[in-house]
């Protein structure tokens, strides 16, 4: 887990299985604010050692200025993402 002190992250996940992330599909983006912690999903920890390799491919940009939603960005954003770091 890390928490980006001075900049903004947003992925991008293009395709894939996405190990570090549960109920992450192709075409997702997700914005990680300055000073918010995140990082792999609980479940990533406890599957790691069963893979030899992963399989996606995302793009992570991380933004030296912050960045401004969208009202697209807010029409579309998934309100219920921060419940993705609850533990099952």
């Amino acid at each position: 887990f890390h928490s980006n002190i001075d900049y903004d992250e947003v992925l991008f996940y293009h395709q894939g299985n996405f190990f570090s992330r549960d109920n992450i599909e192709a075409g997702a983006i997700t914005y990680h604010p300055q000073g918010i912690n995140h990082g792999p999903h609980p479940k990533a920890f406890r599957n790691a050692n069963e893979n030899e390799f992963t399989d996606e491919f995302a793009v992570m940009i991380d933004a030296r200025n912050p960045l401004d939603m969208t009202d697209a960005f807010e029409r579309h954003e998934n309100k219920e993402y921060w419940k993705s770091w609850m533990q099952k």
